[in-house]
């Protein structure tokens, strides 16, 4: 039924446009000067408006992309938070910018305009009169830059410029009506063809670089002088002349629908010639940064070769000048204008294809200007399309793996990530617009699935006919907005057949691969190539230690890969040097999608097997005290309520099977002598866990709910974290944490015995009381030495603890509530920053009460408290906390009971291996 929904759509589509195609046109004049000391733009803007549609206009929607970087309630500073940025949220007034100082006249009449009901962009301008069909207006105004720091394609660094959608510019208007957008990080432009004149006031010692051809001859023969004069480029910054002066330059380019340019006092400019037939050359420029002459020695030769490569495959090159201009922004990448890019690279191999990537711009978004905003993939795609083409005729693609692990991993690895999201079901259809892809699938579904469908396009077609099909479409369309509509009419009639079945899978999820029956193939360590025909088998060698086993040394064999297969093993047997016994951990999974929203349900089975502790006898041997659980469980994955969204949830029961050694001392009555055994224990928990998370980059926070049963007990906990950024980077970390414990049967001293490890603790919990074994802890059962002093984040958490006590302090059989504050220090006052290294240093306090801490006669307070330094390293992987306030109690119990080396006793860390998860290292992924 879809199928037939979207041919019906088509055919109704191409009907309209059989209809007489018109497009408007805008003319621009500009003149503006820079102020480089407060870093503003003064201008004076004429925009000829042709009104060349059949309707009669009112108004016409203006852009003021300036405004997005006017504060944090823009559509752009959304986004960035969205995509996991907070730079410009936290920006400074200073680095900010916004457009102002506007008054419009329309054919010298004072007009007004109207705010954007939702965005600060962009207003609607009023006509004093109707602008009727085939007639035109002249729009005049003023303008102001307040130029922001380089937050997102333009601004400037210091005092080098990049001015990109800095003037006013009209909204499009087609046959589908306006198209006012706001300006966004994510999700490019629409802007109607024309003229554009500007004439650029600055600071005589600058060099631009700009969209369209110089017109100052003058200037020309400077930047030439200035190229030649300077041999020495260590000499190059300190030769930059300080001006008192300004020149005025002049650019000026038909046919484009935008206008960027660049300026930097240090630019050293390269100039060559490229001649594509008899009848055409251009000019093509490097305006390079002292510090990459190196780098950018071949730029030049880049540039020619996408030019000449484009314009072989799809159609002549219309322009007469083409730049590529070194950036100094931060970011990485590149951003094309009409005969110009902006781009940064580390090494030359990069620097070669995002030259090539950004001139390929020049067909794709420049001549053939699509509304990007709802078809990227017709600009992005498109052009990745003949950068795989480009990268085959110069055997790039040959170069991409030559280290020792080459054979192992894929020739692509943008399309094994794509494979990887569409497995999990995370992927989006080609066709959606910009701004409506999450961060990841904007890059590898617009970017790399586009491409690889217009190979499979090429595949179905043939590659002359195909070649043929994109000609056509470059020459009928350049200067124009081509729709999906219109390049699919054309390949319809180049190949002289129908392709609605490929084009039908523009709009749906999943791979572009044809499934195919996999082989089995073993391999070492780990193996990522051609995924699609082997299902790999992998050994590895693997490695582990605690205090009991010492060092552990095995292998594993498991068929992790990439996507990951639904059914998934991993098995890492181990042999103990100390015990020599064997151990290990092994995990059997297997996933599966339920629903229509493709809900996840995950059936997991693991196990392990350890020494838990050492007990040595009176004959000195040593007796290992082994654990080992086998923990089947369900987890039921919520599917996320759309794309972008960076809440996850999931409701998780699971069983955990444990069987210990322990330790039974008993007298033998005929003889006297205490016989001590090592009897086998089997217990077992039920645990039912629901967590809702959210990896937002502003103020995330995770809940969890988790309730454990078992023979004698039930205890519920909830769990609830939220952190709070601070302005200038760091912030603070707030988890409250409340507790239930109950008795299944009679309250008594021998089930308050038998259930002592599943009590509530105010401390964190040591070893001994991770009752599922499901942390790693160097000496689980160790009352000694540095091991003795880990605790896991469970409970309520203090750093502090009376474990010596035959009742500690703060363990509640009925219940138990905390607060944890952790927070950064902020660089004001932290002293640490003198230091030549980054120390990562916290703050931490922990306030708790217990029900026992309310009874009668309790001598510890209603309220605890501790407080101290946090050092947290590896992604808070591990955490070391340096105590140094604690409540009275905790002072008399240090006191007392530990008298030799007190702070250092005092000390505790924790080891969380489930911060090792990849959503912690790359929220934005979506896994």
């Amino acid at each position: 039924m879809k199928k037939i929904i979207f041919i019906l759509f088509f055919i109704s589509n191409n009907v309209y446009a059989q209809s007489t195609y018109w497009q408007q046109q805008n003319d621009f004049k500009i003149n503006v000067t820079l102020n480089d000391i407060d870093h503003t733009l003064k201008g004076f803007e004429e925009i000829t408006y042709y009104n060349n549609s059949p309707d009669t206009l009112s108004f016409i929607w203006i852009h003021l992309w300036p405004n997005a970087f006017k504060n944090d309630r823009t559509a752009f500073s959304d986004q960035l938070l969205q995509n996991g940025r907070t730079d410009f949220y936290f920006s400074k007034e200073k680095d900010r910018g916004y457009i102002n100082q506007l008054n419009f006249k329309v054919d010298q009449i004072n007009t007004s305009y109207e705010d954007h009901p939702e965005h600060q962009d962009i207003i609607k301008l009023l006509l004093p009169k109707p602008l009727a069909p085939l007639q035109k207006i002249k729009i005049e105004t003023p303008f102001q830059v307040k130029i922001p720091y380089n937050f997102s394609r333009g601004g400037h660094v210091e005092q080098s410029y990049q001015f990109t959608q800095w003037y006013p510019k009209p909204a499009v208007y087609d046959k589908d009506g306006w198209h006012p957008m706001p300006y966004l990080d994510q999700g490019e432009f629409y802007s109607s063809f024309g003229v554009f004149n500007v004439q650029i006031t600055l600071p005589s010692n600058y060099i631009v670089a700009a969209t369209g051809k110089l017109q100052n001859i003058e200037e020309e023969m400077w930047l030439s002088e200035k190229a030649n004069e300077i041999k020495d480029l260590k000499k190059i910054k300190d030769s930059i002349p300080s001006s008192n002066t300004t020149k005025t330059i002049q650019f000026i380019q038909e046919n484009v629908h935008d206008f960027a340019w660049f300026a930097d006092k240090s630019f050293i400019v390269k100039k060559d010639t490229l001649n594509i037939n008899t009848e055409k050359t251009i000019d093509i420029y490097s305006f390079i940064l002292p510090e990459n002459v190196t780098l950018w020695k071949n730029s030049l030769a880049f540039t020619k070769l996408a030019l000449k490569t484009k314009s072989n495959w799809l159609g002549i090159y219309p322009y007469s000048t083409m730049s590529v201009v070194d950036s100094k922004s931060k970011f990485s990448g590149g951003m094309e204008y009409p005969t110009i890019t902006l781009l940064t690279a580390n090494n030359e191999k990069e620097l070669e294809y995002v030259i090539n990537h950004e001139v390929g711009h020049n067909w794709f978004y420049g001549i053939l200007a699509t509304n990007e905003r709802k078809y990227p993939w017709m600009d992005e795609g498109m052009n990745t399309f003949y950068d795989d083409r480009y990268m085959k005729l110069t055997k790039k693609d040959a170069e991409k793996n030559t280290n020792l692990l080459s054979k192992k991993n894929p020739l692509s690895i943008e399309k094994m990530l794509l494979e990887t999201i569409v497995k999990l079901k995370l992927d989006q259809p080609i066709a959606t617009n910009s701004e409506l892809f999450n961060q990841v699938n904007y890059g590898l579904i617009a970017y790399v699935k586009a491409g690889s469908w217009l190979q499979k396009l090429e595949s179905k077609i043939g590659i002359d006919t195909f070649d043929i099909a994109m000609r056509t479409y470059y020459n009928n369309w350049k200067f124009k907005h081509p729709t999906l509509f219109d390049f699919k009419k054309i390949i319809d009639s180049v190949s002289n057949q129908n392709n609605d079945s490929i084009f039908y899978l523009l709009n749906t999820n999943g791979s572009l691969e044809e499934t195919i029956s996999k082989k089995i193939k073993l391999s070492g360590l780990y193996n990522l190539k051609e995924t699609n025909k082997f299902n790999y088998i992998n050994i590895l060698p693997v490695f582990g230690a605690n205090l009991y086993d010492k060092f552990m040394i095995g292998a594993a064999i498991h068929n992790y890969s990439l996507p990951l297969p639904k059914f998934h093993f991993f098995i890492a047997p181990m042999y103990s040097s100390a015990t020599k016994k064997l151990n290990g951990i092994s995990k059997i999974s297997f996933q599966t999608f339920v629903g229509k929203k493709d809900n996840t349900i995950m059936f997991n089975v693991s196990a392990s097997k350890f020494t838990g502790n050492i007990f040595k006898d009176s004959t000195n041997t040593k007796n290992p005290l082994q654990f080992s659980k086998i923990s089947p469980s369900i987890k039921y994955i919520f599917a996320k309520k759309s794309p972008q969204s960076s809440v996850k949830r999931y409701l998780e029961f699971q069983t955990f099977f444990i069987n210990e050694t322990t330790l039974l001392f008993k007298n033998d009555a005929s003889t006297g002598q205490l016989n001590i055994t090592y009897p086998k224990e089997n217990r077992h928990v039920n645990r039912l866990k629901y967590e809702v998370e959210n990896n937002r980059v502003l103020y995330p926070y995770n809940f969890n709910l988790t309730a454990d049963q078992g023979d004698l007990f039930f205890r519920i906990g909830a769990t609830a974290n939220q952190y709070f950024n601070f302005e200038n980077g760091g912030g603070i970390n707030v988890r409250l944490f409340a507790g239930k414990f109950i008795y299944l049967t009679n309250k008594s001293f021998t089930n308050s015995y038998k259930t002592d490890i599943y009590h509530l603790n105010l401390t964190g919990p040591r070893g001994y009381e991770d009752y599922t074994y499901s942390n790693y802890f160097v000496g689980r059962n160790a009352f000694e030495g540095f091991a003795s002093q880990q605790l896991m984040n469970r409970d309520g958490f203090f750093k502090v603890g009376t474990d010596y006590l035959s009742s500690k302090v703060g363990k509640s059989d009925d219940w138990l509530a905390s607060i944890n504050l952790s927070t950064t220090i902020p660089d004001k006052i932290n002293i640490l920053n003198a230091l030549p290294i980054k120390i990562p240093v916290k703050l931490f306090l922990d306030l708790g009460t217990y029900a026992e801490a309310w009874k009668q006669g309790s001598n510890t307070g209603k309220f605890l408290y501790d407080a101290g330094l946090q050092f947290s390293l590896f992604k808070n992987v591990l955490n070391v906390y340096l105590p140094f306030a604690y409540s009275k109690v905790y002072k008399n119990y240090f006191k007392s009971t530990i008298t030799e080396k007190t702070f250092q006793k005092t000390i505790s860390f924790n080891i969380d291996i489930s911060k090792l998860k990849v959503s912690n290292f790359f929220p934005q992924a979506g896994l």
